[in-house]
């Protein structure tokens, strides 16, 4: 709570009112966003979806939908990473400095195989500055460069400022390769002149953030179920989502233009970079 304090001062018989405002006690307001090239999820198991159900990928209606779906189990499909917007607003007087971001509450399953629903997203980021492999037991949130080649670890030499009234966006491309995983993200800062840092926990609107790598055994691409809003030749997206008759033929007409399977971290968030830059 801001409390307002009021100090008359006088002046020529008069007296003036100066307003001081007290420092929140969480001067560094952080949120977190998905970015909207992560728009295809996966279920674990079989999953039926009405063919007469409507994706309007430009309007509000798929962020629903994308909630709808990770509470009922499904993660995000790791064909392009998932991109996190960390979004900073200092509201305070001092100083703040974002000394770390971590990744916690990490856990980690075999690939789901079971529904994919493919929606290709629209747009994207436009600066990626951290990455995090987690496929490492322990990911380190590493710098990526303006071309999207992943450099050594971001807070090693460097530190982000705020000063008084500033705001900022951090986007953190995740990405995954052999894993399902659930994980939340832990950002530490000091304000002012202060040596103890001040700690947030950011999760994808109250659930943690899911991510599901391709899964791909044998390098094939192969789920149970698909459901997808590209025409069968990929050569245009359709309104609704409509079940693909052979999963195991969905890739055909984009073979050859697929990259390995599993694909390496550094390749992924270079590509990530291509797609959304």
């Amino acid at each position: 709570m801001v409390t307002a304090v009021l100090v008359a001062v006088a002046m020529g018989g008069f007296g003036k009112l100066s307003k001081k405002v007290a420092e929140p006690s969480m001067p560094l307001k952080v949120t977190a966003t998905t970015d909207r090239i992560s728009l295809s999820v996966v279920f674990p198991g079989l999953h039926t979806i009405s063919e007469q159900m409507q994706i309007d990928t430009g309007g509000s209606k798929v962020e629903g939908l994308r909630r709808q779906w990770l509470a009922a189990g499904a993660s995000h499909f790791d064909e392009a990473g998932l991109s996190i917007g960390v979004r900073l607003l200092n509201r305070g007087e001092r100083r703040v400095r974002v000394i770390g971001l971590e990744v916690v509450d990490l856990g980690r399953k075999p690939p789901l195989d079971g529904t994919l629903l493919h929606l290709p997203g629209q747009g994207g980021a436009d600066v990626f500055r951290i990455a995090f492999n987690l496929d490492e037991a322990r990911p380190v949130p590493r710098e990526v460069d303006k071309q999207g080649k992943v450099q050594g670890p971001f807070f090693r030499q460097q530190e982000l400022e705020l000063s008084k009234g500033d705001r900022d966006t951090i986007w953190v491309p995740v990405a995954v390769s052999r894993y399902s995983v659930k994980f939340r993200l832990k950002l530490s800062y000091l304000v002012g002149d202060a040596v103890r840092p001040q700690h947030v926990t950011l999760d994808d609107g109250g659930l943690p953030f899911a991510l599901t790598a391709v899964n791909c055994p044998r390098g094939l691409r192969t789920y149970r179920r698909i459901y997808t809003s590209l025409t069968p030749r990929w050569d245009n997206l359709q309104s609704r989502l409509k079940e693909v008759p052979n999963p195991a033929k969905y890739w055909a007409p984009v073979q050859a233009s697929l990259g390995p399977c599993p694909q390496d971290f550094a390749s992924k968030i270079k590509q990530i970079a291509q797609v959304t830059g």
